[in-house]
């Protein structure tokens, strides 16, 4: 390796730029003069890059043609999981951009996951989804800085009629409004023996439901600085299920109790 490869940025660069080639040898080793065939570009081009990669020792020749090398495959692989991460950030980034930039959101929450957006021919679609997510769960954690009348009547009838348990983490001006708009069916949710709610001093920066039953998943709604729902992001995978399920804890540690089941 020459002086170059004391260098992480100029490395990166040579990864981002040769890319192209090293995915196509990800599968396995090529015969150099197929390379340009494989890659749609001109014989020169190929020289050109080989000669930079192996630079950095990331490609070497072998009996059956251009092959990774043990480093060339690590950076092969980090590139792809980043490019990965990259789309999935830019397929979120219309409400990730209303969020405060401290929310600590994990990358397991955005990694292929569901996106549903309050567009203006739909509105109520990302409430709709949530309703069908509660709809469908025997049990669920969540914290909210809102509460919409959709939220009070479906978690009052899922918890009334249906049997589903909550334990809810909510702004501290949230139950104010619940106490004085929706006393009667705070106080039958909190007698039901399956709810528990607790207020919080802090702004939190989104709403959190995580569901189980029919299928644990997470979702973050999204609200602008008015309240508003913007959309809200949804994921079903375990470790975006473990990460709902820990910032949770996090809130209701710092929660205090309002009412819950006897």
């Amino acid at each position: 390796m020459t002086d170059a490869g004391d260098h992480p940025d100029a490395l990166i660069s040579t990864v981002v730029k040769r890319s192209g080639l090293l995915a196509a040898l990800s599968s396995g080793p090529i015969p150099k003069r197929r390379l340009g065939d494989e890659l749609g570009v001109s014989r020169s081009t190929v020289y050109k890059a080989v000669r930079e990669l192996q630079e950095y020792e990331l490609v070497e020749r072998t009996e059956d043609g251009l092959a990774l090398t043990l480093a060339g495959r690590i950076l092969e692989s980090e590139y792809r999981s980043f490019r990965t991460v990259a789309e999935d950030v830019r397929q979120t980034s219309t409400l990730l951009s209303i969020l405060p930039a401290e929310s600590e959101l994990s990358t397991a929450l955005i990694e292929d996951a569901t996106v549903v957006f309050a567009e203006r021919h739909a509105p109520n679609h990302p409430l709709q989804y949530f309703e069908e997510l509660v709809e469908n769960a025997d049990r669920v954690h969540g914290i909210s800085p809102v509460a919409l009348p959709q939220y009070v009547e479906l978690f009052h009838d899922r918890a009334t009629v249906d049997g589903m348990t909550a334990e809810l983490v909510l702004e501290r001006p949230v139950v104010e409004y619940l106490v004085t708009d929706y006393g009667q069916q705070l106080d039958e949710a909190l007698a039901s023996d399956r709810v528990s709610i607790r207020e919080s001093d802090d702004t939190l920066p989104f709403g959190l439901i995580v569901a189980e039953g029919g299928g644990d998943s997470v979702v973050v709604v999204v609200y602008d600085d008015r309240g508003e729902l913007r959309g809200l992001i949804t994921n079903d995978t375990p470790a975006a299920v473990a990460w709902g399920k820990d910032v949770f804890d996090a809130y209701h540690e710092r929660s205090t109790l309002v009412g819950k089941r006897p």
